[in-house]
């Protein structure tokens, strides 16, 4: 193909590593010379030491503690990259004058170094007061600190001894009650306070019990009440180590809006909201009534019914900060319309008029798209697609979409057995539907995420020279909803899909060894997909990402007929149909150390079942292994099942795809930024495939106890360019251990070794 010779020939990679070998050489050296260019009595900020003199908190919160007064230092110390200053030493290469913008060394220190940061910029007495503030915050009101230089070889460290104290405690919380209403209403909630006795003092924990009582109050209907309206007084006088707080409203500053439950007025909708146009509130001529809203839409764009069952909000019901959210994201949601935001206009003492103001995208458009496309199984090449969208088919949020696409996959690297490209056109028909369509129900909901009904009927034929060509016709009915930012479903109760599989090769070549690719006949039955991402919202720590597939095929059909593939093999429609259970969960786990660092684990697993009418899964339903975002260091789909190889065990080397029914797979990487879009990962997977069911022609590819001491494993360093609407991923994977090899399984890492096994990746995304 042409434009992939770059990436075949294995010459480029060593080219690649040589210069990256004489990077690194060249960063080492500048890195010795880092002082050697500091001004006349200056040294460099190493950093920051914090020794913790008492026992007041256990080992795990002292961590956290320390972590905390260290990040507090300013200015921080040049960054460090796998132990080294790699910017500070590319902003000391030798021959680099910030004066000139010529030349490599120029551009390098200009725009990727980093200047030095000296040990004179950083002032230890302010650094040494806003230790002692934070440990105050946190409870350790007789915390102190002191502060000294450490210097060596020019290189400053600073040192912060530090003494906390006893850390303080809640002894009692009480609410400073008065005779207004709104106290009222805080008191018949502040059971669920987050400030309990025994607690540590923290004021993070009494800034989020603030917000906790706004936020309650405002689905009461107090509209104008603010977070700082509230007060916590910690009373230390009381002995041994305790405080007792008490929670109050700021009478004097709280104006006297705020005190007023507001009940919803009037709500207007305009639906074809320009942002450059005049507002006119009052309109009248072209205003709809439905319900309890008024609609204003003048080209009548819009069912008057669609617009209102996205509001939360009725006239004459109290004001609620989660319906007013809700009903904006509802309408965001929608993908109608390329602007949403309301407004709220006091009425009286206790309404409040709501305005919603909707700016439409274009109803309908034609677009095109050119370039790169990969595939998990480490194939890459070009893709093209034409597609048409109508945003608004039926005046209710409907979207209509016809597209056509065409392309061709390849294999981006690798010196081993590499499969043939394969070439590919699909074209496809959908309606998405902003609510639920259930046949006689009508069925509405509250969530915020507006439900979506989804109908799709599409077309695809795949297929590899000399190889097969896979035609399939699929109908899919179903459902797509969030039940919250972390919790999505997928459940599709109708899909029908029509495989047809063709050899396009010498007949001899597809002998029994390759019968498990080939599949003609039908797959029905429904599926089923849980998300849960704990990531998404504010940044954590740690999270996680699970998601599980449940997919099932010819069940109910097959009991009734009694299907059986070898006494009683059944049909319907003249067409074989499929009969298995499937479920694949998948489990990762993401630690981020700092900013920079991150660790990324995952588990992924397979277990496909079939039975009665299969005696394996469909060739589109099997799991395969070796690829970019699989086993990096394989060729594409040629591992396993098992410890099965085909030129092992038969001599021969066709490079035809291996499936299975059974998959196990561990990834893990650390991925570390170095340089705004330029990151990097060292990496290691192991896994494998197997038969549900023992075939001959696959010797040792069933599934059995023994099956952790089948797994293939590599290892590999990537390199990643993230250019925010995009990241290009090259990762370079050599296999470790060849479970087909028997007791040569485990490979050496020589240079020979890794020279010859060596598999380039090249991909779009991260791999998990």
């Amino acid at each position: 193909m042409p434009g992939c010779s770059l990436w075949r020939n294995i010459k480029m990679i060593r080219v690649f590593r040589y210069w990256c070998f004489l990077l690194v050489l060249a960063l080492m050296g500048a890195g010795c010379s880092n002082t050697r260019h500091l001004p006349a009595g200056e040294t460099l900020f190493k950093g920051v030491r914090v020794v913790m003199h008492d026992r007041a908190v256990g080992t795990r919160d002292r961590k956290v503690l320390k972590r905390d007064l260290d990040g507090i230092v300013r200015p921080r110390p040049n960054t460090k990259t796998l132990g080294m200053r790699i910017k500070l030493s590319l902003y000391n290469l030798p021959g680099g004058n910030p004066n000139k913008q010529k030349g490599l060394r120029n551009k390098l220190r200009n725009a990727l170094g980093e200047p030095p940061v000296l040990a004179s910029s950083v002032k230890l007495e302010p650094n040494k007061k806003l230790m002692e503030s934070l440990l105050e915050n946190k409870g350790f009101f007789r915390g102190k600190a002191t502060a000294k230089w450490e210097t060596k070889r020019r290189k400053s460290l600073a040192v912060f001894d530090v003494h906390t104290g006893p850390q303080y405690t809640i002894n009692k919380v009480m609410l400073q009650k008065d005779s207004s209403q709104v106290m009222e209403d805080i008191d018949s909630n502040f059971n669920a306070t987050l400030l309990k006795p025994g607690a540590p003092y923290n004021l993070d924990l009494i800034k989020a019990e603030r917000n906790r009582i706004d936020r309650m109050l405002k689905e009461k209907g107090y509209f104008y009440f603010r977070a700082d309206y509230i007060i916590t007084v910690a009373d230390s006088s009381i002995g041994s180590n305790k405080v007792n707080m008490f929670v109050r409203v700021k009478h004097d500053e709280v104006p006297m809006e705020a005190y007023n439950k507001y009940n919803i007025g009037d709500v207007f909708i305009y639906a074809n909201y320009r942002l450059n146009g005049e507002r006119k509130d009052t309109t009248k001529d072209v205003m709809t009534q439905y319900d309890s809203y008024n609609i204003i839409d003048k080209r009548n764009r819009y069912k008057p019914k669609v617009l209102a069952d996205a509001m939360l909000f009725e006239k004459g019901e109290l004001y609620s900060l989660d319906d007013q959210n809700s009903s904006l994201s509802r309408l965001v949601n929608m993908g109608t319309f390329k602007f949403v935001k309301n407004r709220f206009e006091p009425k009286g003492d206790s309404l409040l008029d709501v305005y919603y103001y909707l700016t439409a995208m274009p109803r309908k458009g034609l677009r095109l798209e050119l370039g790169a496309m990969t595939q998990s199984d480490n194939r890459t090449g070009t893709n093209a697609s034409l597609s048409w969208k109508n945003r608004n088919a039926f005046r209710g949020g409907e979207q209509v979409q016809f597209k056509i696409n065409g392309g061709v996959e390849n294999q981006a690297g690798g010196t081993g057995a590499r499969a043939p490209g394969i070439y590919m056109f699909g074209a496809e028909t959908s309606f998405s539907f902003p609510r639920f369509v259930i046949p006689f129900m009508d069925v509405q909901t509250t969530s915020r995420y507006l439900p979506r009904t989804l109908i799709r009927l599409r077309y695809n034929y795949e297929f590899q020279i000399e190889r097969i060509g896979i035609s399939s016709y699929s109908f899919s009915y179903g459902y797509n909803w969030k039940e919250s930012p972390e919790k999505e479903h997928q459940f599709y109760p109708v899909n029908l899909t029509y495989v047809k599989t063709d050899t396009l090769g010498n007949p001899e070549q597809l002998n029994l060894l390759y019968t498990n690719l080939i599949f003609d006949g039908l797959i029905l039955g429904p599926t089923y997909d849980y998300i849960y991402n704990s990531q998404i919202g504010s940044v954590k720590k740690s999270g996680f990402y699970f998601s599980n597939k449940f997919d099932l095929s010819g069940n109910i059909l097959g009991l009734v007929q009694k299907a059986d593939y070898e006494t009683n093999p059944k049909e319907i429609f003249t067409a074989k149909y499929a009969q298995y259970v499937k479920i694949n969960p998948d489990l990762r786990y993401y630690y981020h150390y700092s900013s920079h660092t991150t660790w990324a684990s995952r588990i992924t697993m397979g277990l496909g079942i079939p039975y009665g009418n299969s005696r394996q899964l469909p060739n589109v339903k099997q799991f395969w292994a070796g690829g970019n975002s699989d086993l990096r260091g394989f060729p594409s789909r040629l591992v396993g099942p098992g410890t099965f190889n085909e030129q092992v065990t038969y001599g021969a080397n066709r490079t035809f795809q291996t499936l299975g029914d059974i998959k196990f797979e561990i990834n893990t990487e650390i991925r570390q930024k170095i340089y705004q879009f330029f990151h990097m990962a060292l990496f290691m997977d192991a896994g494998n495939i197997w038969l549900y069911r023992k075939n001959p022609a696959f010797p040792g590819g069933e599934f059995t106890k023994d099956f952790y001491k089948q797994l293939a494993v590599d290892v590999g360093v990537g390199f990643r360019f993230d250019f925010t609407i995009l990241l290009l991923r090259l990762d370079l994977g050599v296999p470790v251990r060849k479970p087909w090899m028997g007791a040569t399984a485990v490979q050496p890492l020589t240079g020979a070794a890794v020279r010859n096994n060596m598999i380039l990746n090249l991909a779009i995304g991260y791999p998990f």
